[in-house]
This record gives structure tokens, sequence and C-alpha cells, in this order.
């Protein structure tokens, strides 16, 4: 950024259209929802659309007009004469800085800080003080991007939030004031925190010197076969083993923020590798098609649940301590492994289609739960010292039940032959995502709070999720064969890896 004038740093940079990729667009049509439950199919998030409501004051949705008035005829909008241009005051060359100025100007309020022309890093200044954490975002916050996803970068472009996970913004040249959707990458990253120029600041972020960017990494196959994993800044790591055709790898944190993936290899055996290259070969042969488990144990270890190729399930540690549990499991399913009190809970689909539970002192539970053949369930924690399960009913729709057989039914469709993950979050309850039957990513909480991500998802493959900052962060196979992201706030990050048709990526925050 040049930043004497505020504009964002235009150089090299890619055409961002209003809808992110050719396979991310607006439905027509809702999910289908089992009416059952009393709660209607929630909508799939649309652009707002010159909606000039909402906001938490009269001054943010005069803000929001103004800027909507903006918008350029070549990008969707009414106004056939605004254009980017770098240290645009209006009012028909605008740059992100400008706009925002300026809209909140004639709402009565100055983000200049006493600048006389203020850039990203000025109105950033000015809000400092009023930050609010991005998931608790309202239309009229500010949002903005640095050059490192942390305020001791440099401030580089910024808009105003619309809600439904869209914002305002003099984009880019070429490009004018727009409508688009959120997104984070490399050399541009979008802070933790909004600024709110005006109204409550319930759910107040870190602000300050403090924001920084969450992070995570990935495991995949790739489409060559082989393992990746590629961090949030797409820092990527090939790994030269192959990976068993039809399924995914597993992912673990271990001690100094180095990771472990656990996958089935070319050959069927269990293999783990460290995110420094150093790999283990276990002497345990895994069904065809079936993926592993993983979870991290105290000391620095993890242990390992798989199908063996007996069909019956078996944990193993990094010690190559191995426990043979007497449960069949269903062909083509994958066990789910969670850390529970000073031990370990594995779920499974045994051979029956029946949901079971087993602890590592080979205490077993049936929860009298039929599941659909070809998934697999997901477990976690819960802070009482439980776990809950999540799994696709042998009816096609989503279910969860704890370890006291507390059932709930969320009257969601899932795709045939995928499967949920889960996750527990800080207010004590939990997020399962899920394709859904009409291919694409949905999360829905236990209290039945359902968010729609219009992204499609390949067929026959799961979504995995882990907590960063104070919300979430998905990880899926697009139906462009494609490794992306996305977070509970609809950033979404397109990473540049093909991956195999038909399996599912691994995340683990950092």
């Amino acid at each position: 950024m040049n930043i004497t004038q505020g504009g964002r740093d235009t150089t090299s940079r890619p055409v961002r259209t209003r809808t992110r990729n050719t396979f991310i667009t607006v439905a027509v049509a809702a999910i289908a929802v089992v009416a059952t439950i009393g709660t209607a199919a929630p909508a799939l998030a649309g652009q707002p659309g010159l909606n000039t409501g909402g906001g938490p004051s009269a001054q943010a949705n005069s803000a929001i007009a103004y800027a909507e008035s903006m918008w350029s005829t070549s990008n969707g909008g009414k106004n056939p004469n605004t254009y980017y241009a770098l240290g645009g005051n209006g009012p028909d060359a605008w740059d992100c800085s400008g706009l925002v100025w300026k809209a909140y100007l004639q709402a009565g309020i100055d983000l200049s800080g006493g600048a006389s022309r203020p850039v990203v890093g000025d109105e950033y200044n000015a809000l400092k003080s009023h930050m609010v954490s991005r998931s608790n975002a309202q239309p009229g916050d500010i949002l903005f991007w640095t050059s490192n996803g942390s305020t001791s970068g440099n401030f580089l472009h910024d808009g105003i939030y619309l809600g439904g996970g869209y914002m305002v913004a003099a984009a880019a040249p070429g490009e004018g004031v727009k409508e688009q959707t959120l997104w984070s990458e490399p050399g541009e990253e979008l802070l933790d925190v909004v600024g709110r120029p005006t109204g409550s600041l319930t759910g107040v972020g870190s602000g300050g010197g403090t924001v920084t960017n969450s992070s995570y990494v990935t495991a995949a196959q790739v489409n060559t076969g082989k393992l990746w994993s590629i961090t949030a800044k797409k820092a990527a790591t090939a790994y030269d083993v192959g990976v068993a055709a039809g399924t995914s790898p597993a992912i673990a944190a271990l001690p100094g923020g180095k990771y472990v993936s656990a996958f089935q290899a070319q050959g069927g055996s269990l293999w783990t590798i460290t995110s420094d290259g150093a790999a283990t070969s276990f002497p345990v042969g895994m069904k065809a098609g079936t993926s592993p488990s993983i979870i991290s144990t105290a000391g620095g270890g993890y242990v390992v649940a798989v199908q063996t190729n007996t069909g019956k399930l078996w944990t193993i540690t990094n010690t190559k301590a191995a426990t043979a549990f007497d449960i069949g499991m269903k062909a083509g399913t994958s066990p789910s492994i969670a850390a529970v009190g000073s031990g370990y809970v594995v779920a499974v689909q045994t051979t029956t289609g029946d949901l079971w539970s087993v602890t590592n002192t080979n205490a077993a539970t049936s929860f009298g739960i039929g599941m659909m053949a070809g998934t697999s369930p997901a477990i976690t924690a819960t802070s009482n010292g439980g776990y809950v399960i999540a799994a696709q009913t042998n009816t096609g729709d989503l279910w969860s039940v704890t370890n006291t057989k507390a059932a709930t039914s969320f009257g969601v469709g899932m795709k045939t032959g995928t499967s949920p993950a889960i996750l527990p979050i800080s207010s004590g309850g939990y997020v399962i995502a899920v394709q859904t039957n009409t291919g694409k990513l949905w999360t829905i909480t236990n209290g039945k709070a359902a968010t729609a991500f219009d992204i499609g998802m390949e067929a026959g493959t799961s979504p995995s999720i882990a907590a960063v900052g104070s919300g979430y962060v998905v990880a899926v196979e697009t139906n462009t064969d494609a490794l992306w992201t996305v977070t509970n706030d609809n950033a979404a990050t397109a990473f540049p890896v093909g991956m195999k048709a038909g399996t599912s990526p691994a995340i683990l925050a950092q």
C-alpha cells in the first residue's frame, strides 16, 4: 500500500468477482430439511443487494446506504460513474479508505483521526478502542486487512461489513466499488477484529496491537496420490509418501508447534509422518477404503484408531503399543477417536450398522441408532467430562448422541456416503459440519442454529472442522477437486492444491 495515499496495494492482484469461483454461487433452491423438528430450513447466505438496514445505529445504516449508492454499474450496482482510483475521495473516484471515510463522515462520524486525508491505518487507529471480535460483527462495522494478519503489519485494505459474509468496498482498479465476499490470503490477511464506529460494543475483541490472525494446518491426499500439508498462510509441505486410493489422512498436534499425520499407505499399512518428516510404519494392515483417526496424548505422543484388514477396531500408540477390540466394523467405514478424561473413546459403525462407542478400558456402549451404510461417526469430548457423537443415520439425517444417550435429531439431510465433523465450542455446546443433500457445506450447533455456506463439495467427501480464535474453520474438497477453507464468518480461502477425487482433508488449529 502507498501509505501516503491510503489506497490498497494493487500490484499483481487478481480481480475478485462478487462470487469467489464458479462453484460459489447463490443457490436458488433451499436445502431439503425434514420439517418434523419444527424448524424452517435456514436460507442460504445471499448477497445483501442495496440492503441499508440492520446496523446497530442510524449512523451505521446511513454509512452503508452511502457506500452502496456508489456501487459501480460495472460490477452489478446502479452507479454508472464510480471507479477505483488510488487516493480517490469521490464523488466518482474512490479507493478503500476514501470510501469508508466519506461514508461515515456524511453520517456525522469522522474516522480521520485528525489526518487531512486518512489512510487505512489512520482509520484503524481512530477505532482501536472500539474493536469487536469479527465473529460478533454487525452491519456497518469496518473490516481491516494487513500484510500479516496482525496490527504489526502494513494496513492494506478496509471495507464496510454488510452481514451474511459480505462487505461493500472500493476494491481495486478495474473493479470499482462493489459488494464482495470476505477473503484472507498470504500478504493480505483479514484481522480477527472489526472496528465499530457506533452502537454497542457487545462481544469486545482483543483490539490494540494484540490482534493476531488465526492459524491452522490441513493435511490432504493431493491429486498425485501423495500426502501434503498446507498452512493457513499457504506454506505447503510435500511428503514423498503415497496414500491409499479412496482414503484420507488425519492430523494431530505435537509439542513445539509440530504436528503428525496418520494415513493408510499404498499397500494398506498404517503410517504416520511428522511435520519435520519423521515417518513411522506400523505393522497394522488397514481395511481397504478406510481412514485412521488420531489424537495427541500426554507426554507428546499420540494414539491412532483404525479398522484393520480383519474388519476389527484397533488402536496403536506412537510407541507401537496396540490394543485390539472385539468389535467388528462395517466395511468402508472409519473410526473416530477423542481424548476423554485420562483416556480415550472411539466411535464406530459396527457390522450391524449401529453406532457404538468403546473406551480404552474396553467399556462398550450401544446407542441403538442405525447409521447410513458407508458413513462414519465423529466424536468430541464435552466440558462435563463426557462426549458427544455426530452421525448420519440410516434415514440420511444428521443426529447427535451423548455418552448418556441423549439424542438430538437435526432434520438436516446429508449427502449419501458422507460423514459429519464435530467440534466443542466455548459456550459449552458443539458445532457440526456436514455436506448436505444438495452438496453444499452447512454447520449446525447443538442449539440448532444453522449456517449455510455457498460452497459446493465433491461427492462422497466430508468436511473437517477446527477451532480458531473465537470461532471455527472448516476444510473441504470442493466440487472442482480443490482444497478450500471457510471460517464461521464466511471468510473463504482457496489453496492451490488439487485433491484426489473422493478424499477429504483434515484440519488442525495451531
